[in-house]
């Protein structure tokens, strides 16, 4: 009898203490796996670069007191692009030091004087290759300055680079350069080689491709030299890339040979199709009839954009079709170990082969993703490799969580197969393009493992919408480093970035910075690219943790003494804002008064998209309400399920309660 009565109140208690609690310990527990980062505060005195003004043995003047007898030289036939450089590296000096230096066509240079000389003017020679790219060799000296690159392209990153690490300066934005003041530059002799630490670069992101903002970060992955201002974002992308992908069907279309020629298509359940699932389908890579067409049709392409260097050849985007189910392709996936590398990359190599003097690329992706087994990519494959499932909080390097150790192991496969990598990277969070997005954290050591496993290039897909969350900060790191590498210090590039552009109210933006972080950090969750708020609503993005950032930002704007500053200071607040709108617990008045913020800052400047899909009207009128329905309907929800338990608990123990009496009531 004892026994029974003790099972019972057992029962009684763990459907109680069950109510909510058992949920809480899975949203608590920590995980060691994520990165951890601290920004330090910068004084804007550090970044005045005082050796300028200090004479020594081994300088020359540039410049003294409002004078200078240099002028820049830029061949008569440069492009528009590095002449524009040549003019952006005047009005530096005009504004660093009143100083007004020239800038003349070689044919135009004055007799005396001496010479910023930029490319090949006057004859000056290139630098040899030497795997260089499109880096360059900078000599400070007394007979001048000549900043020179194995290409153009290199010339004019040296010109940007000068201006840079030279003259101490940062190209904070589209529109925004920071200058420091000098009356004299005197400059160090040198001569120096520079070239980036990554082949192909490019920050896909609305900024970059703004006031050829590109050129000056050394990005190559843009076309800088387009002069039509009507031209997309996706217009000036893929620079070098004839094309780049999901084409298949751009090299053999359906409209012209499917009704001949099904046999060319890919195979679903016996029939031929060209469309699946209501997506494009694939082609038949093991018809030598395919390869003999693309072949052809990819020479054609050639041919009428020669300077390309690069050609995708790709499976169009279905998630839905894992290729050609034809025997032959169905053999061939399956003896590479079940890819559909396993057809794909054996018509790459043939591809590559008839045009040697081209890179032949394709995504691996879907089911192309995984690497094959017993096949190796010729010479000039390129492969792009997509970082997805992947995770923003936890370094490729360490692969320490489930998602960052599967791209780990993809990239590691795949570089035993080739020597040329292209990574596709996301670096934002696509449904939330407004809210709080903690990833500096990882950015050096995902470069270090990029560097160490044959990456070519990388492509950072943040987003194509104007005013994402840090959205000039983090192409400005992501570009620096790229063309550093993986022993810039990011934490001190962000400081630097920070106080530069935010000046008297920088040190609460870096308190603000190092709050995310950390509590990200201590969260141990990972950082998707789709997450809600309620994804880190018991960490970062906590109610308390979006208080206290309100209170940083208040505390900012009182700190900042100027116009500029307060107007730069809204786009952490609109984050702040967006954030707290999403807030489930809190009162209707705090939400509108967070959501009044965040449609007055973003018109102000133009914002018209808070995620890729979805815009700020469609937010106001009916996401912003169904999203916060859903949360409090998630919060409640362990609490439901508790009471259920409890309830089928209770209802247990009074049976059991029940048969108790009845069987105390027999024996009586």
């Amino acid at each position: 009898m004892k026994n029974i009565e003790r099972i019972i109140s057992i029962i009684i208690a763990a459907a109680l203490t069950s109510t909510g609690n058992v949920f809480a310990y899975a949203a608590e527990k920590k995980n060691p796996a994520v990165n951890s980062i601290f920004f330090p505060n910068v004084n804007t005195e550090e970044l005045d670069a005082e050796y300028l003004s200090e004479n020594g043995k081994n300088k020359i003047v540039l410049c003294e007191n409002g004078a200078s007898d240099y002028t820049i030289v830029v061949p008569d036939a440069c492009s528009n692009s590095l002449f524009e450089a040549a003019e952006i590296l005047r009005e530096v000096i005009k504004e660093m030091t009143d100083t007004v230096i020239p800038v003349l066509r070689e044919s135009e240079k004055r007799e005396s004087g001496r010479i910023i000389c930029i490319d090949t003017a006057l004859n000056a020679p290139r630098p040899d290759d030497n795997g260089i790219a499109d880096g360059y060799r900078t000599v400070i000296g007394d007979s001048g300055i000549f900043i020179c690159g194995v290409t153009e392209a290199g010339s004019r990153n040296g010109v940007y680079g000068f201006i840079e690490d030279v003259l101490g300066c940062m190209f904070l934005s589209p529109d925004d350069t920071f200058i420091p003041k000098h009356d004299t530059l005197y400059l160090e002799k040198t001569d120096t080689i520079v070239k980036p630490s990554t082949l192909w670069r490019d920050v896909y992101a609305y900024e970059t491709v703004q006031n050829n903002w590109a050129a000056k970060l050394r990005l190559n992955g843009i076309n800088v030299e387009a002069d039509d201002p009507n031209l997309s974002i996706e217009e000036l992308q893929y620079e070098q890339w004839g094309t780049w992908c999901h084409n298949c069907y751009q090299y053999l279309s359906p409209d012209d040979y499917f009704e001949e020629h099904p046999e060319y298509f890919s195979e679903k359940n016996g029939k031929r199709v060209t469309e699946y699932d209501g997506r494009d389908a694939y082609l038949c890579l093991s018809n030598p009839e395919v390869f003999e067409i693309v072949k052809n049709s990819l020479a054609q392409k050639i041919k009428e954009n020669p300077e390309q260097l690069y050609w995708d050849f790709s499976g169009n985007d279905n998630s839905s079709l894992a290729g050609c189910e034809c025997d032959k392709c169905k053999a061939a996936d399956k003896a590479a170990g079940g890819t559909g590398m396993g057809t794909l990359l054996p018509f790459l190599n043939k591809l590559a082969k008839a045009f040697p003097d081209k890179y032949i690329s394709s995504l691996a992706y879907l089911h192309t993703l995984k690497a094959p087994k017993g096949i190796k990519a010729e010479p000039n494959v390129v492969i792009k490799l997509c970082s997805m499932p992947g995770d923003q909080a936890s370094s490729y390097l360490d692969g320490a969580n489930a998602n960052a150790k599967e791209f780990k192991t993809q990239v590691e496969e795949w570089s035993k197969i080739t020597d040329k990598i292209v990574v596709w990277d996301y670096v934002v969070n696509f449904s939330h393009l407004l809210m709080p997005f903690p990833n500096f954290a990882v950015q050096a050591e995902n470069q270090k493992f990029y560097e160490n496993n044959n990456i070519i290039g990388i492509f950072h897909q943040a987003s194509r919408e104007k005013g994402g969350e840090f959205a000039c900060l983090r192409a400005y790191v992501l570009s620096h480093l790229m063309w550093e590498g993986s022993n810039m210090d990011v934490a001190e590039c962000v400081s630097k970035y920070i106080t530069a552009y935010f000046g008297s109210s920088a040190p609460y933006i870096i308190e603000y910075m190092n709050l995310c972080a950390s509590e990200l950090y201590t969260s141990g969750k990972p950082l998707g690219l789709y997450d809600g708020l309620m994804n880190h609503y018991r960490g970062y993005l906590s109610p308390e943790n979006i208080r206290k950032y309100e209170k940083l930002i208040a505390d900012a704007k009182t700190a900042a003494d100027d116009p500029i500053s307060l107007s730069r200071l809204e786009e952490i607040e609109l984050s702040v804002a967006y954030a707290a709108s999403l807030q489930p617990e809190i009162s209707e008045a705090a939400r509108q008064a967070a959501l009044n913020t965040v449609n007055e800052i973003c018109d102000t400047k133009g914002i018209t998209m808070v995620c890729e899909w979805e815009s700020l009207e469609s937010f106001n009128q009916s996401s912003l309400s169904n999203t916060v329905k859903a949360e409090k309907h998630g919060l409640r929800l362990p609490y439901y399920i508790g009471a259920g338990i409890g309830a089928a608990f209770a209802a247990i123990a009074a049976g059991a309660f029940v048969v108790l009496k009845r069987k105390r009531k027999r024996k009586q």
